[in-house]
């Protein structure tokens, strides 16, 4: 039973989902499905170590946001304004703007300890070559010429 014991219900760190299954990973035994993908998730989405992630969730907490935006900032570490608008709004979470100019002096800080991302590209085996766009506009113009 999932949840079965819990102490406490408290958003996770994405770092700290990782450092708990790493953790776990030795003593439990064979991951079953869910965990191993959740395992490989949090490696591959995780942008902070955990150290670091803390210390920064600590940051905001300070800045006085809300627990549950505060992880989401710091598992999306948003690169611009724009993108952390968007993670306010949702949350229906309004900052002044000293605030918020804090919030994105901190974002702008730890975004230089991040882990480098590069998403996984994987090429479809015999792929027929695509023919070039630009081929059917070509036509569509000689045709509306001839008429």
């Amino acid at each position: 039973m999932i949840g079965k014991g819990a102490n406490e219900i408290r958003p996770a760190l994405l770092a700290e989902v990782e450092k708990i299954l790493d953790k776990r990973q030795g003593t439990a035994g064979e991951f079953g499905f869910e965990q191993q993908t959740t395992l490989e998730y949090a490696k591959r989405f995780s942008h902070l170590k955990y150290n670091d992630a803390k210390e920064m969730l600590d940051e905001l907490e300070k800045l006085e946001v809300k627990t549950e935006t505060a992880v989401k900032i710091v598992d999306l570490l948003p690169k611009n304004k724009s993108q952390l608008m968007l993670i306010l709004v949702k949350d229906k979470v309004e900052l002044p703007e000293k605030k918020m100019e804090k919030v994105e002096a901190l974002i702008a800080e730890y975004s230089k300890k991040a882990k480098k991302f590069e998403p996984k590209v994987e090429a479809l085996p015999d792929a027929p070559a695509a023919a070039p766009a630009e081929a059917p506009v070509e036509e569509a113009k000689e045709k509306k010429k001839s008429d």
